[in-house]
């Protein structure tokens, strides 16, 4: 589905992700996460948490929790809308802003005690009451790690540039890429509709979840989970895998309705969900290709949706 020419920037891209992995820079495939996460670190001498503790991301020496965010912004506009905030569990959220090219413009530290109703909005205005903000000059890494952020970020720029990503959700974005083009979907503009991700002209709607899955340091792969499924519209659910190198292992197709444990369920539903359908079979030893999909319009048939 991709050219020699994407195919090459998504091996380079894999090359650099696992450097930055390497570099202990970042665990997942959230990488403006977890490289704000790595500033923020660096900056305030924090101890990272692991991934189980999700509301601590970092402990000071004088044992302060911090809850770290990060975005990416353009034109100056460093106006940040977050919620959903457990501010009992940390000390400060540190908010890591990033220029296109994941330098560190901009680090904001806030008070627990001044995020009211657990939810925050930054604004510039806000940003010049006198609230702790540290400035580009005063935020210092190495020289190794920082040359392997730029030449990640350049390694992403390609890709958005080459038209295989759209937003800074790589993973996600190239599942979708994968699905619309197997399944002639068209992407839902339409961000208020929760749970739908593309539609079909003969208007089925579906969520599509992306997992890249191999063996690696970086995570045990036979863990994978697809979270969240729980209360969302869409008529079905397509689940992608891609391998090491962003490349489709897997695609399969099953029914919202079917899925037991939405909140928190395992990828290996993919083997044994009520009407699940293989797309394109599986790479992966223990995500099984099961029955096929033939189509959409097939009469008779009983792999007919």
């Amino acid at each position: 589905m991709f050219t020699k020419r994407q195919e090459e920037l998504l091996d380079k891209f894999a090359d650099l992700s696992d450097q930055l992995f390497n570099l202990n820079i970042t665990t997942t495939d959230s990488f403006t996460g977890e490289i704000g996460e790595y500033v923020a670190c660096r900056h305030f001498k924090l101890k990272k948490s692991d991934r189980v503790t999700r509301a601590i991301d970092g402990v000071c020496e004088l044992g302060n929790n911090y809850q770290v965010k990060a975005k990416v912004v353009s034109n100056n506009n460093f106006n940040y809308n977050i919620g959903k905030l457990d501010t009992t569990s940390f000390h400060y959220l540190v908010i890591v802003y990033f220029d296109r090219n994941y330098c560190p413009i901009k680090i904001v530290r806030i008070p627990s005690n001044k995020i009211k109703d657990g939810k925050i909005l930054v604004t510039s205005s806000y940003l010049n009451s006198g609230i702790e903000v540290i400035g580009k000059s005063e935020i210092k890494l190495p020289t190794k790690e920082k040359k392997a952020i730029s030449e990640f970020a350049k390694a992403y720029i390609e890709l958005e540039e080459n038209g295989i990503i759209r937003s800074r959700r790589i993973v996600g974005d190239i599942g979708e890429f994968y699905a619309c083009r197997h399944l002639d979907l068209e992407i839902s503009s339409n961000k208020t509709e929760k749970g739908i991700d593309a539609r079909h002209k003969n208007g089925l709607t579906f969520e599509i979840k992306t997992r890249r899955v191999y063996k690696s340091g970086r995570r045990l792969s036979e863990a994978r989970r697809l979270n969240n499924l729980d209360g969302k519209s869409a008529d079905y659910l397509i689940v992608v895998a891609l391998d090491r190198a962003f490349k489709c292992a897997g695609m399969w197709l099953i029914p919202m309705k079917n899925i037991r444990n939405p909140k928190s369920a395992h990828l290996g539903i993919v083997n044994h969900t009520p009407g699940g359908l293989n797309l394109i079979s599986s790479t992966i030893s223990w995500l099984k290709t099961g029955d096929k999909f033939i189509s959409f319009y097939v009469k008779k048939s009983p792999f007919q949706i």
